[in-house]
This record gives C-alpha cells, sequence and structure tokens, in this order.
C-alpha cells in the first residue's frame, strides 16, 4: 500500500496540471559550435541588467512581428562592417536555427565598408563553423557553414541600399555608436536600436588580436542565444 501512495504521488507531481516538463531537443550543429555553445545558459545569468534591457528590445521586435505574421528581419549596421556587424548577423541566424525559428532572417550592412578582418574569420572557424572563401568581382566572399544539409551564411561587405537587405518592416541594430550618430532615418525601418560593440578592430597590432576577436565572438554568440532562448519561452507561453 505504502508503494502504490508513493508511486500515486509521484504520478500526481509529475502529470497534474500545471507542471512542466523542460523540453530540450534543439536543432543540432555542428559538434565543435555545439560544445562552444552548451554552457550558454549559465553565461545568460552574468548579461548586465541594462544590456539585458537592450537585448529584449530584439526579442519584442520579433514577437510583435509574429503577432502581425510579419516577417522576422533583422540588420545589424555598423560603420566599417569588418567585424561586429558580421558576427552579429551570423550568430543570430545560427540562434534562431539552434531554437528552432528558421523563420528569422539576418542581414548586415556599413555606413563605409570595408573588407571582412581575417580576425573575424578566425575567430569564427575557432569557435567551430566551417568558412569558406571565394572571390567575386575581387571581393573576398564568405560561405560560414554552421549545420549539415543547410545552405551556408554568406557574408560580405555592403552598404544599407543593397539589393538583397530589408527595405521594409524590418529591426535595424546598430552594433557601434558611430554608425547611430551618423545615420538619421532609414527608409521602412519598423524598429531602431542601439546595441553596442567594442570594435575589436581597435586592436590590430597590439599583439592581442586573437584574445579580442575570441572575446567578442563569445560575447555576441552569449547575446544572440540568449535573445532567441527568450523568445522560444515567450512564443511557448502565449
Amino acid at each position: 500500500m505504502a508503494f502504490l501512495n508513493f508511486s500515486l504521488s509521484l504520478f500526481i507531481f509529475f502529470f497534474a496540471p500545471g507542471f512542466e516538463t523542460h523540453e530540450t531537443s534543439f536543432n543540432k550543429l555542428y559538434p565543435i559550435l555545439n560544445e562552444y555553445v552548451k554552457d550558454f545558459p549559465k553565461e545568460f545569468r552574468k548579461i548586465p541588467e541594462d544590456r539585458r534591457y537592450r537585448l529584449n528590445e530584439i526579442v519584442y521586435f520579433l514577437e510583435e512581428q509574429q503577432e502581425r505574421k510579419a516577417p522576422w528581419q533583422v540588420t545589424f549596421i555598423s560603420t566599417n562592417q569588418s567585424s561586429v556587424s558580421h558576427m552579429t548577423q551570423v550568430w543570430s541566424k545560427v540562434a534562431a536555427f539552434y531554437f528552432g525559428m528558421a523563420k528569422y532572417q539576418s542581414f548586415s550592412a556599413g555606413i563605409k565598408p570595408e573588407p571582412i578582418s581575417t580576425n573575424t574569420i578566425l575567430a569564427m572557424e575557432k569557435a567551430g563553423f566551417i568558412v569558406y572563401k571565394t572571390e567575386v568581382g575581387g571581393m573576398d566572399v564568405y560561405r560560414v557553414k554552421y549545420s549539415y544539409n543547410l545552405e551556408p551564411i554568406v557574408v560580405f561587405p555592403k552598404k544599407l541600399n543593397y539589393v538583397k537587405n530589408p527595405f521594409d518592416n524590418f529591426m535595424a541594430v546598430f552594433v557601434d555608436e558611430n554608425a547611430d550618430m551618423n545615420t538619421q532615418n532609414i527608409k521602412g525601418t519598423y524598429n531602431r536600436l542601439l546595441l553596442n560593440y567594442n570594435d575589436p578592430v581597435g586592436y590590430s597590432g597590439s599583439g592581442l588580436e586573437d584574445q579580442i576577436y575570441d572575446k567578442s565572438c563569445k560575447q555576441i554568440a552569449v547575446e544572440m542565444f540568449y535573445v532567441f532562448s527568450q523568445l522560444r519561452k515567450r512564443l511557448k507561453n502565449n
């Protein structure tokens, strides 16, 4: 009888209304990338409150787009576009895929686009991406692979008016203050946010390049995964 009572208690605890099991199945990345991101939930707690406030603006924008049945489009904008805007473009797309949100589309643009820094590509490769470089019209173009049987994310320097970037119904996220200050109105922008990062390009020639680029890559990865983990929770609860 005692065993039956214990079994009944377990049944009530696990299956009674209101109890939620934790879903742990996510889309798979390449093995090294999976290892790189596996402890990110612990890192979420270290994000400063004011920083989370800004990141949540992206969450709320995408949630509102879902309610409006509008596209999920975010363009990350920097001044020279050699590092941070591409890292945010790539990591946000990867985080969205990981949490099962394939409809999300990420883009990048620069005020005065320059070639992508080699250190940017190296930092992403160390994180676990597979990157292929090709040359198109004298410009280096990188195809960034993150999971099996998926099209790569194609990155290269481009201006805001690049023909394949969205022209309406998108969020403009400025990843450096200079770009934000020097860009007034962007036609078609549904929302606008300053999410400032320290540009690792400023450390070129310092001997600290590897360390700084790796740190920037990790910060951006953690923050983009935070955004889509929060969005996933909010959409599941609605």
